[in-house]
């Protein structure tokens, strides 16, 4: 089941927890965004072919190099 709540930031965070998967959350500038990442996941996770990613498999190469 996922939680969307507003930051105080003024984002929206996503928070998925599924019974055998571990929890997961990400943050988007849209409740929309939020709305549909959750959506997907879940799906994913039901389907069984959610692959959590890590933070080095998310970075970019413009990340890395401004580190």
């Amino acid at each position: 089941m996922a939680t969307i709540v507003k930051t105080d930031a003024g984002t929206w965070k996503a928070l998925v927890r599924k019974t055998g998967w571990p929890a997961n959350a990400k943050t988007f500038r849209t409740k929309r965004d939020a709305e549909d990442w959750a959506r997907r996941t879940e799906d994913e996770m039901v389907r069984d072919v959610y692959i959590q990613r890590s933070g080095s498999e998310r970075m970019t190469l413009a990340m890395a190099l401004k580190r």
